[in-house]
């Protein structure tokens, strides 16, 4: 299920970025409903794999730091919806602000997980790291910034040994 979670958000983020061809400078396409629609899937895809790849790669504390991009990054798609899906301008700093929140809480989750990392895991901090640099550096190379970190994730999640739920039996006499 994770695999998939992690396929989609990069392959969703490469054809966003593809078939928009984001820009600086606002463009005609932003309030066509197509476009919002795919841009808001694409934050929202962001959304659902922050806590799913916390919870592959770490423990409760990981998890909690998550959700901080997590509910951002899904606000943010909503409030994008209604500042250029609706034309309502004044939502534009609701945009900016969660954003805000997005990319600090992926830098908190990065230290997070590198914190939290043992015995060479610190590496599976490059994820987020990943996530929040495509997400600077969206107009230039966002897609596959975030199509790579994401089908990294997905090969992670192939090849990560799955936490137990199950406890030990109980040892007999």
């Amino acid at each position: 299920m994770r695999t998939g979670v992690f396929t989609l958000t990069g392959i969703a983020n490469l054809a966003y970025w593809v078939i928009a061809d984001p820009g600086y400078e606002e463009s005609s396409t932003q309030t066509e409903w197509p476009y919002v629609i795919g841009f808001s899937g694409a934050i929202l895809c962001l959304a659902v794999a922050c806590p799913a790849y916390a919870r592959l790669v770490g423990g409760r504390g990981v998890f909690r730091v998550s959700l901080i991009p997590a509910v951002a990054f899904a606000v943010g798609s909503v409030v994008n919806i209604v500042e250029d899906g609706l034309g309502m301008e004044w939502a534009f700093l609701g945009f900016v602000l969660t954003t805000a929140i997005g990319l600090l809480g992926l830098l908190a989750f990065t230290v997070a997980v590198a914190y939290e990392g043992r015995r060479g895991h610190r590496l599976l901090a490059l994820v987020p790291a990943a996530t929040l640099a495509g997400i600077i550096a969206y107009v230039a190379a966002g897609g596959p910034i975030l199509l790579a970190t994401w089908l990294a994730a997905a090969a992670l999640a192939l090849t990560l040994p799955r936490r137990s739920a199950t406890l030990p039996a109980p040892a007999t006499r």
